[in-house]
């Protein structure tokens, strides 16, 4: 176990009536709608050996919104970041733990957060960033929901257990209808004996050992060609209006960036979850937020719609809206095309390769499969 610092039990008394985080970050209310919503917490090390580990968070995060996309009926996704274990992040008080987003279904802020970390050496207390992320998210109150926890890291999982105990959390979470799982980035026997096994035992989930470099490694495939063409066309389909407008098309431009390069499985990955329902940007795109029914294309002031839109009468303008979204449909179809011929060559290569090791991505996805 490593060092734990003097008075961190005082400390952290004084953080629980304290505001954890200075920054501000997106909120969505838990979903009213017909479907199930699913709430997926990530808690990251990020403590200075955990460098692959984040990366393949990056390269894999959009492989694994399409296996929720999958899920039947297609689910309301939301997803919260916390990261643990940097100590210029945040301070012992606070046990290390950063939230990165609340759960939200703004994805692409989700990776524009997550391409923004960072690694460095400090403590990794798990039970602490269990308790932020059961106590301080917003989760659903639907109960139909499904509420899942994945903390990764590859310490000790009893660090600073005297504060807060991961046995004791987890039953919390069981209390709540939140399921955790844990996985270790390492050997499978080690991390049995650092308590990672115990934390998915009592969270109700399970527990995976993973191999950090692994879901480093991209796959290319010759439809990826066909999907980046598509996605130019579908990024042609986004009608920015509102306060959130510009800034919400220029970020979804910065994640297709981002998201490429990490490499072309990512991109492809990337491309394909925002053929799927569960990818919506109805804070900032007219198509779907007219879409969701909570905003009326006639109610919305001129002021606040794309210039070329303005001079339309309100017949035009909803006329277009509906255009726009059936032309968006049959490209975001094309690319569900593209993307199966796609998985079976990524099937074959892995099955080349012959690794037997297993990456962030693929445990996580395992499990939403269960």
């Amino acid at each position: 176990m490593k060092r734990i610092y003097p008075l961190l039990g005082t400390l952290c008394l004084i953080a629980a009536t304290a505001p954890l985080w200075a920054q501000s970050h997106p909120y969505d209310p838990p979903p009213k709608c017909s479907r199930t919503p699913v709430d997926l917490v990530i808690c990251l090390d990020t403590s200075g050996s955990m460098t692959a580990l984040i990366d393949s968070a990056r390269a894999e995060l959009w492989d694994i919104v399409n296996q929720v996309a999958r899920m039947e009926p297609t689910p309301h996704l939301r997803v919260g970041l916390l990261t643990y274990g940097s100590p210029n992040r945040a301070c012992a008080a606070q046990g290390y733990v950063v939230r990165q987003t609340d759960l939200t279904n703004d994805l692409d802020t989700v990776y524009a957060r997550m391409m923004a970390m960072s690694t460095n050496g400090g403590e990794e207390f798990v039970g602490w960033v269990l308790n932020d992320a059961i106590k301080t998210m917003s989760w659903s109150t639907d109960p139909r929901a499904k509420k899942l926890i994945f903390v990764c890291g590859n310490e000790s999982a009893d660090q600073a257990a005297h504060v807060f105990n991961f046995r004791s959390i987890a039953e919390l979470a069981r209390a709540k209808g939140i399921v955790i799982h844990s996985i270790f980035a390492g050997d499978r026997l080690a991390g049995v004996r650092e308590m990672w096994q115990e934390v998915a035992l009592h969270g109700g989930g399970t527990y995976e050992a993973i191999d950090m470099n692994e879901g480093t490694y991209q796959i290319a495939a010759p439809q990826d060609k066909i999907l980046i063409e598509l996605n130019a066309r579908l990024n042609a389909t986004y009608i920015p209006y509102g306060d959130r407008g510009r800034a919400g098309w220029e970020n979804q431009q910065e994640q297709d960036r981002n998201a490429a390069r990490m490499g072309e499985q990512a991109a492809g990955g990337r491309i394909v979850a925002k053929a799927t329902a569960v990818y919506s940007n109805e804070s900032w795109d007219l198509v779907d937020a007219a879409a969701s029914g909570d905003v009326k294309v006639e109610d919305v002031p001129d002021e606040q719609l794309p210039e070329s839109m303005q001079k339309m009468t309100v017949k035009q303008r909803k006329t277009y809206v509906e255009e726009t979204r059936k032309t968006r449909a049959e490209i975001q179809k094309r690319i569900q095309q593209v993307n199966e011929e796609r998985e079976e060559h990524i099937k074959k290569e892995r099955q080349k390769r012959g690794s037997q090791k297993k990456s962030l991505g693929q445990a996580v996805r395992k499990a939403l499969a269960d």
